[in-house]
């Protein structure tokens, strides 16, 4: 976290590890950035750009308020996965 509640895109970069997604390690990036596009059309999220002429360069993003709103929805709506062990050598 950075200042004010934005994140910046490294971090999300190195969290390939934590991803469910089996997408390779070079198509990673281009599946999160188009991820993150989608989100800032939504109004999701605020995206902190560099321009170069003929590209942006997302480096930092930050929920908005509908954003925040709609994760919180998500979450609800999602059941959590307990972990689960069953014991195979319990007499009844």
């Amino acid at each position: 976290m950075e200042g004010r509640g934005s994140i910046s895109r490294t971090v999300i970069d190195k969290n390939h590890g934590q991803s469910s997604s089996t997408s390779q390690q070079e198509h990673y990036k281009q599946v999160v950035t188009t991820s993150i596009e989608r989100l800032i059309d939504r109004g999701f999220l605020i995206g902190y750009c560099t321009k170069t002429r003929e590209k942006l360069f997302i480096t930092k993003i930050k929920l908005t308020p509908a954003g925040k709103k709609a994760a919180l929805a998500h979450r609800l709506t999602q059941q959590q996965k307990l972990p689960y062990v069953r014991n195979k050598n319990r007499k009844f």
